[in-house]
């Protein structure tokens, strides 16, 4: 059982100590955290979630995750689709801008690095001080920045309008992984996570198919417009249904609430575990920002899925990116054309979906023997797909070749890249627990600066090495970056208990399921929600741990 330094007993002891209390409420048990002064320690109260309790995100209603799920969805919807909306509409931009096609270029490339900065701030923020803020907030700048875009009159301006877009749009990369990972048990992780993956993709598709003929036809200024109005009339969602999900921040209201309650009539201060282990502000903003980095260079299953996502995420760029080149050049599309290509990513997206439905099959069976790297049986497969979607497009990519052989190819790309980019949401926020926004915050860096500086080269990469072996050599990389899930899966947890935050991550949200668990047994309750497929195996990992 994992211990607290502020506590005399651990976390489940504390939660069955709480049933025995009658005088206290639910939930809430007796305990110790040192002095000040270095005295005798001071008697305290841990509030925590009792049994079934409606405020713990694991448990909150299915009404409610409905609401929080759809509202993250839809801001994965948007942030996706305004990278392939850009690239549609750069052309007459560029035009009416007359800026060269570089600043096209670097439109997309600057909202991947603002997606890509930004999460080094705001996810681990998030888990300091709260989601819901942090969506709120983002949510009115994504909406600023898309009319900054939509009233640019130089490249200057819309140039800066798409970095600040990006960052904004960063919480549809990384604290979307961190709500999913606060509302589902690692047991129900799967299809949210892939949803999310499902929704990004597709997204991609119809905006570059939608915003071609707005384009054409209404100006390129009304693809802001419509994203602007739309956005707008979302909003309310998002006031209305995203609550906070993140369990401390709740935990520390119901201890602030209590003490305005109850005072010291019950022998001691009401406390939650996060308010004991505060900091002071700056404290504790600069070490969310660093931890990010710290998992990206120290903790090996972080660093190799996200050397694997950022390869995936490149070849998306150059999808965005170079898609209206490779298709005017080679085969003299006009821009609804182009447009209707980007369907690719649409049929990819379901067919990588239809892939993530099989994982979650594959999971739920081999689990109990596999534990979490029964996640990463599709993902040994998307990667060889992904790898070859890459040759097949670049191989094909002639005008002596019709143009729908090069379209299939992007969307077996497309598919392998879908599965891949869920596999390092579920897998990694799998194995670090209340720290997912962090870890994917690693991943969101790493593969969106990658992705950023492709996306400024893509153009000069086609022009010099031509589109057939620009694709070929990405599909070489891909090649031998396949192995990552294969290594994951053979060796997973023998490199997890070589780490301190995963083992400790993983073994205090068990612990906490355990302990939900067992006082629903006790009480009668419901046991559903608490399941924990992974258990069996998991109690054999101790032997690493």
């Amino acid at each position: 059982m994992a211990s607290s330094p502020y506590s005399d007993k651990p976390v489940s002891q504390r939660t069955s100590q709480a049933t025995l209390t009658n005088s206290l409420p639910d939930g809430c048990s007796y305990g110790s955290i040192p002095s000040k002064d270095g005295g005798a320690p001071e008697r305290v109260i841990w509030v925590d979630f009792p049994p079934d309790c409606r405020e713990n995100p694991f448990y909150f209603s299915t009404r409610r995750k409905v609401g929080i799920t759809m509202c993250a969805l839809i801001y994965c919807w948007y942030c996706s689709m305004t990278a392939s909306a850009f690239a549609i509409q750069a052309g007459d931009m560029c035009a009416d801008l007359h800026c060269p096609r570089l600043g096209a270029e670097a439109g997309i490339g600057l909202y991947a690095w603002g997606a890509g900065v930004m999460p080094l701030f705001v996810a681990p923020v998030s888990e300091e001080f709260g989601r819901r803020p942090v969506y709120l907030c983002a949510l009115a700048l994504l909406w600023l920045f898309h009319l900054m875009q939509g009233l640019a009159q130089n490249t200057g301006t819309a140039l800066v309008a798409r970095f600040l877009t990006g960052i904004a749009g960063s919480v549809g990369t990384s604290v979307v992984g961190g709500t999913v990972a606060d509302i589902f048990t690692p047991a129900q992780r799967g299809l949210p996570m892939m949803m999310t993956g499902f929704v990004l993709y597709f997204s991609t598709g119809l905006g570059g198919t939608v915003f071609a003929f707005v384009t054409t036809r209404l100006g390129w200024r009304w693809t802001w417009w419509i994203i602007l109005i739309t956005l707008g009339a979302c909003a309310p969602l998002f006031v209305f249904l995203m609550v906070e999900t993140r369990s401390s921040i709740i935990l520390r209201a119901r201890a602030r609430a209590l003490r305005n309650e109850r005072g010291l009539g019950d022998g001691g201060r009401y406390i939650s575990q996060a308010e004991a282990e505060r900091v002071p502000f700056l404290t504790a903003l600069r070490n969310s920002m660093v931890r990010p980095l710290v998992f990206l260079v120290s903790e090996p299953i972080v660093m190799f899925f996200s050397l694997w996502v950022a390869l995936a995420w490149s070849v998306m760029y150059v999808q965005i990116a170079g898609l209206p080149y490779m298709m005017r050049t080679l085969y003299g599309f006009n821009t609804e054309q182009v447009g209707l290509v980007y369907l690719t990513a649409c049929v990819g997206a379901c067919f990588g979906y239809l892939g993530g439905y099989a994982q979650e099959h594959l999971y739920r069976r081999y689990a109990p023997t596999r534990g979490v790297e029964a996640r990463l049986y599709t993902p040994m497969g998307a990667g060889i797909v992904f790898a070859v979607g890459c040759f097949i497009t670049g191989a094909t990519a002639s005008v002596d070749i019709p143009w729908i052989a090069s379209a299939i190819g992007q969307v077996v790309v497309i598919t392998g890249v879908m599965i891949i980019y869920v596999t390092a949401f579920t897998y990694v926020s799998e194995c670090y627990g209340m720290y997912a926004s962090s870890a994917m915050a690693s991943q969101s860096f790493l593969r969106n600066m990658v992705g950023g500086c492709v996306a400024f080269g893509t153009t000069s990469m086609f022009k010099g090495m031509t589109v057939r072996w620009a694709l070929i050599l990405m599909g070489g990389i891909a090649a031998v970056l396949a192995l990552v899930p294969f290594a994951a899966y053979y060796y997973g947890p023998a490199i997890r208990a070589r780490s301190p935050y995963s083992r400790a991550l993983m073994r205090l949200e068990r612990e906490a399921l355990d302990a939900e668990r067992v006082q629903r047994e006790v009480r009668g309750i419901d046991l559903a929600g608490t399941e924990d497929v992974e258990g069996e195996v998991y109690e054999k990992e101790r032997e690493y741990m």
